[in-house]
């Protein structure tokens, strides 16, 4: 945790640094931290970027849009710390002007970084926004979900995961959204759309059944294996949906039928 005297020395580089470097387009803002002595696995402490990040926001204050290519060269120049401090700079600049923010962000996630650096800055941007704001942000990360680039759709994804354990009323419109994808690959993203409807079983479980009430008798094999390997419990009507696939002539098909059933099996002996 930061001190007050290290938080006071922070504070006071940051603002030299915006009053004399930044105006001359110097990007260089390791400068602010370096001499800070802790380290965490050799790096800067994440909390420290964070704070140096809210203090520039507030220095920065109504001319935030002209530090743009600054923002820009946070994310694409400046590896972990510059892509930590986009993050942090960018969550509270984008209640200011999503119109903005929000293709610049995209902008960001298709020209760099990988699914973990993307995770980690929707988490930090559009998570938060998102469970306050659905109506303003949702239908963006909805699109984010089918974006080209895997890293982004994964992540974004994975959002939804997060937002519905926080907002258990936006379960039927993510649902949907998801359900509406599954007549086409999913690739890497299959394996969260079974925990999205594992959590959906926890959390609503009407909603849950509504979906094999819709779905269980397709013979498609990805939306076999996403409900095969989502099942949470014994449930009869879902068993004899899992009996009939177990005789499909289609291998992937049998393969998640057989997995899943010996999975019904050890649950209904459980609730013996």
């Amino acid at each position: 945790m930061l001190t007050i005297d290290w938080k006071e020395r922070l504070t006071l580089d940051t603002e030299d640094y915006l009053l004399h470097k930044l105006p001359k387009k110097d990007y260089d803002f390791e400068i602010i931290f370096i001499a800070y002595p802790e380290r965490v696995n050799g790096k800067i402490p994440s909390e420290v970027i964070t704070f140096i990040s809210g203090v520039m926001v507030r220095k920065i204050a109504k001319k935030h849009l002209d530090y743009i290519p600054f923002y820009k060269h946070l994310w694409l120049k400046k590896e972990d710390y510059g892509k930590l401090a986009f993050g942090g700079i960018i969550a509270k600049l984008m209640r200011k002007n999503p119109d903005v923010y929000i293709p610049l962000l995209e902008e960001m996630m298709h020209a760099e970084g990988n699914t973990s650096q993307i995770n980690a800055l929707l988490d930090k941007v559009m998570l938060p926004l998102t469970r306050r704001k659905p109506e303003d942000y949702l239908e963006k990360v909805l699109q984010w979900t089918k974006s080209e680039k895997e890293e982004i759709a994964w992540a974004a994804t994975n959002l939804c995961l997060k937002l519905i354990k926080r907002r258990e009323d936006l379960i039927p419109q993510v649902l949907t959204h998801f359900e509406n994808q599954w007549v086409y690959p999913l690739g890497e993203v299959q394996g969260l759309h079974v925990n999205f409807l594992k959590t959906v079983a926890k959390l609503d479980p009407e909603a849950y059944y509504s979906v094999w009430e819709e779905f269980g008798f397709s013979r498609d094999p990805q939306i076999v294996e996403l409900l095969c390997a989502a099942i949470v419990d014994y449930h009869p009507e879902i068993m004899k949906e899992v009996e009939l696939w177990t005789k499909s002539g289609n291998a992937r098909v049998k393969k998640a039928s057989l997995s899943a059933m010996k999975v019904l099996k050890r649950k209904k002996g459980a609730r013996a």
